[in-house]
Formats: structure tokens, sequence, C-alpha cells
């Protein structure tokens, strides 16, 4: 009796931190859901049902154009890092053991440098070589970091890659090219497409490194929000969180569908 009630009590304690961990994590976002239909124009202070925050969302000044700034950034910044990411993935394959691990260390490096150094390098050596900091500098520096991010995501995939499949294409009468972008790449799809969407979603979210390396007049969408929420929190910047949050679980649940059938065939 006294194990049971010992496991009883386990049981709820472990439910119990479950919980506690959901609501700090999923509490502000509620809150920020409720006030984006907030009728007043100061976002703490519940004064009606409205929803005028979604219809004037994009009517503050330069947030659309934040907004096709962040997106675009984030695609091109995304697309580079996950193309030399995965070269980078399958040139290392070849390389002796002891090698390969130095090298994959010194390519992942970034992920575990703090953001403020990453930044402040890069301003630095921006600013060395007199280049005009704009959006070009910022795409490079969000390739910084995405090009570890996409070659570890990329790493996992080749490891697992079958490379008969690529002597075989070569045994058929292809061509390097053609057995690497007609079968080689097929496989590595799903994987390419999660390591891009991981890689976007950090740079259309960065806000140091951005800061850092943009450019008088380059915002980004959440530089561009910082500099309203100096103002106060708006029910427009809250209906503006609920679509992009929408739109990154759409991402999320696309990615997690796509990795299915790539867990399956392993």
């Amino acid at each position: 009796m006294q194990q049971t009630l010992e496991q009883i009590s386990l049981r709820w304690l472990g439910r119990a931190a479950l919980a506690l961990v959901l609501a700090g994590m999923y509490l502000p976002v509620a809150m920020t859901v409720v006030y984006s239909f907030n009728e007043s124009k100061i976002g703490t202070v519940w004064t009606g049902f409205s929803l005028d925050g979604y219809r004037n969302v994009f009517a503050q000044e330069g947030l659309l154009g934040a907004l096709w700034a962040s997106l675009a950034i984030g695609a091109i910044a995304s697309s580079l890092s996950v193309l030399a990411g995965t070269l980078a993935a399958l040139g290392l394959s070849a390389w002796r053991p002891r090698t390969r691990l130095l090298a994959q260390g010194v390519i992942a490096l970034p992920l575990v440098t703090p953001d403020v150094i990453i930044a402040l390098s890069l301003a630095m050596f921006f600013s060395a070589l007199r280049l005009e900091q704009g959006f070009g500098t910022v795409i490079a520096a969000h390739c910084v970091f995405g090009i570890s991010y996409a070659f570890v995501v990329m790493t996992g995939a080749v490891q697992d890659l079958d490379y008969t499949v690529y002597s075989a294409a070569l045994d058929c009468g292809a061509t390097p090219w053609q057995a690497y972008t007609r079968v080689i790449v097929p496989i590595l799809a799903p994987s390419l497409v999660v390591a891009w969407l991981f890689v976007f979603a950090l740079s259309f979210d960065d806000f140091l490194i951005t800061f850092l390396t943009k450019g008088p007049g380059a915002d980004t969408l959440p530089i561009k929000i910082y500099g309203q929420m100096r103002f106060g929190i708006k029910p427009e910047t809250s209906a503006l969180f609920v679509v992009l949050f929408l739109v990154t679980l759409g991402g999320a649940l696309a990615a997690s569908r796509l990795l299915k059938p790539a867990q399956a065939s392993t």
C-alpha cells in the first residue's frame, strides 16, 4: 500500500511539474492572443472586444516593409546556409574520422557561442572592411549561424545515407551530377526542407545580431516591433504576433509531416 501511495504521489508530482512548465510556456501566448482582440489602444488595458487590431495590423508605419525585409532576409540566408551546410556535410563524410570531428566542431562552434559575441565580432569585421552595412551584411551575418544549424541537421541525414544508390546510379550510366541531383537530393529532400525551415525561423526571429550589423533604416520585423513597444504594446502588435505564431505553427507541423517518411524509411 505504501509503495502504491508513493507511485501515486510521484505521478501527481510529475503532472504538476508538467502543468507548471506548460503554463509558463503558453500562458503568455494565450494572454497575447486574448489582448489581440482588445478594443483599447493600450494593449495592457482591456476595454472590450474588437477586431480592429487585425484590420489595422499593417497600418502601422513601416511594419509591412519590415515584414517583407525579414521574409526576404530569412529566405536568402536560409537557402545559402542550407546549400553550404549540405555541401559541407557531404564533403566531410569522406574525411578521416579524427579530421572530420575537428572540422565538424569548427563549423558547429557558432551553436555554442553567445549571440552578443557573434554580433560584436561581425560588426567589428564589417567595420574593418569598411563595408556599408545594410541588408547585405545582415544576410551574411545570418549565414554565419545559419550554416552551423543547417550543417548539424544535414550531417545526421548524410550519415544515414546509403551511398550504394549513388554507385548504382553511376553503374546505370548517370553522370556524377545526375546521380546527385536525381538520386541523392530527392533522398535528402525532407531533411533539406527541415533545415531550411529551422534556419529561416532563427533568421526571422533574430534581434541582437541583426541590430548590430544592419545599416540605418534597414529594419527587420523584430527591430521594428521593439521600437514600437517602447511606446506600449498595441493590439495591432499582438495581432501580428498571433498571425506569425499561426504561420510558425503551420511550418512546424509541415516539417514534422515531412520527417515522418524519412524516419519510416530508416
